[in-house]
């Protein structure tokens, strides 16, 4: 099945999109953009931690790892000699429910970058010894990652918010966790984790629909599975205050609430909520907190969506003695959004910037593939950029009430804070 779409916006170069479903399921997605050189691939498989179970903490994370070490047809020197000699750049990254392995190279080393990406996947050597080697490493990484508490505080806040379900667990498992898992079950997981019909192929740039699909076919062979990947029901813990205690200076707090899922319409409602909120130098919180009250150095708003869920949230890092009156400017300027709604001026003035930060990011192949591979997964389908504008020009203040009413009432806030072992 092929579908063929020209797309683009005032002002921004047409793009030709096609998609493609293959007979074993694979799913192909490709965005032609003339003028430019570069192309950007990614293959996208529909697992990740909150898919693993407890004995497997961190095996999505480690098995990202691992298929760097090298594979049948080249060593891990080679994988990134192979892309970084043709000023080609390749990464990956684990995340609750997405695995991606991508490249970008100029137009004309496609073949070599495809042939390369889809190596990762089809023949890791997953070796004993550098499995051995890589636990150590993870350990290293889980170690930093707890030393940074303005990292560590979204696990916790994971935590307080999911309670129980595997979307509390952190991403890389812990140090025991990794420290159990074995070359046999890193190749079981390949196996059982990664088949054709939960796989997607992303690719924006110079490119031929038609090429590219030869190409993939050519070399990413996987399995079609019949199995579900498993994915628990979500049953929300009550609303609390999770405080810990580390060998930190400062407080590091997170609060928020469930967000919504990608597919939800109202999407863009909470979206323009979290930038009113904290998105940008601009924003409310940004201005009272930081540039008024001297209360922070950093802070903002998110919005995460997922699948079936969501997270809509506020960081920031205060002085302990200012923790109580922080956490009360939070709440006012909470308050004063659900009381006093959202000016005209202001609505329009988040509208431009959510407008500008989506046209800016279509301007390079790597932020087109990334948005072009989560339509695919999220929504089944392709929005166009003039598609999104409008919707983002839609959102009323009706609507982000509506948000608003549910995401900043005070009895549905989560909230996980770090302290200093002395403050408690």
């Amino acid at each position: 099945m092929v579908d063929d779409l020209v797309v683009g916006v005032a002002g921004v170069t047409k793009a030709v999109y096609k998609k493609t479903i293959t007979d074993d399921q694979l799913t192909i997605v490709s965005e032609r953009i003339p003028g430019v050189r570069s192309v950007a691939v990614g293959i996208w498989v529909n697992t990740g931690s909150m898919y693993e179970t407890d004995n497997q903490a961190g095996i999505s994370h480690m098995l990202e790892h691992m298929v760097f070490k090298g594979t049948s047809q080249r060593s891990g020197l080679e994988i990134v000699q192979t892309i970084e000699g043709v000023g080609g750049h390749i990464n990956a990254f684990t995340s609750k429910e997405l695995t991606c392995f991508y490249v970008q190279v100029l137009d004309n080393h496609l073949d070599l970058a495809l042939d390369v990406l889809c190596g990762l996947l089809v023949s890791p050597k997953l070796a004993e010894d550098d499995v051995a080697r890589e636990k150590l490493v993870i350990a290293e990484e889980i170690r930093h990652y707890e030393d940074s508490p303005h990292d560590l505080i979204f696990d916790y806040f994971a935590r307080t918010l999911h309670g129980e379900h595997p979307l509390a667990r952190p991403i890389m498992g812990t140090v025991e966790s990794v420290a159990g898992i074995s070359q046999g079950m890193l190749r079981s997981y390949l196996d059982n984790n990664y088949p054709s019909n939960r796989t997607v192929v992303a690719a924006t740039g110079n490119l031929d629909h038609d090429f590219l699909l030869e190409e993939i076919q050519k070399r990413l062979k996987l399995k079609k599975s019949t199995k579900d990947n498993g994915f628990p029901p979500i049953e929300y813990p009550k609303p609390r205050v999770d405080r810990i205690t580390r060998p930190v200076q400062g407080v590091h707090i997170c609060t928020g609430t469930h967000g919504i899922s990608y597919s939800d319409p109202k999407k863009f409602a909470a979206l323009t909520l979290s930038n009113i909120l904290g998105g940008g130098m601009s924003s409310r919180l940004f201005q009272r907190i930081r540039e008024k009250e001297a209360l922070a150095y950093s802070l903002f708003s998110f919005l995460e969506s997922l699948r079936d869920t969501g997270v809509f949230g506020v960081y920031l890092g205060t002085d302990p003695a200012k923790l109580d009156h922080t956490l009360g400017v939070l709440e006012e300027e909470y308050t004063r959004i659900n009381v006093d709604g959202i000016p005209a001026e202001e609505l329009t003035r988040v509208k431009e910037q959510l407008k500008g930060n989506l046209i800016l990011g279509s301007e390079g192949t790597s932020g087109r593939m990334f948005r072009l591979a989560k339509l695919e997964i999220y929504l089944n389908r392709f929005l166009t950029l003039d598609e999104t504008i409008h919707l983002i020009e839609a959102v009323t203040e009706e609507g982000i009430m509506e948000i608003a009413h549910n995401f900043l009432k005070k009895e549905n806030q989560y909230t996980a804070i770090i302290l200093p072992k002395e403050e408690v």
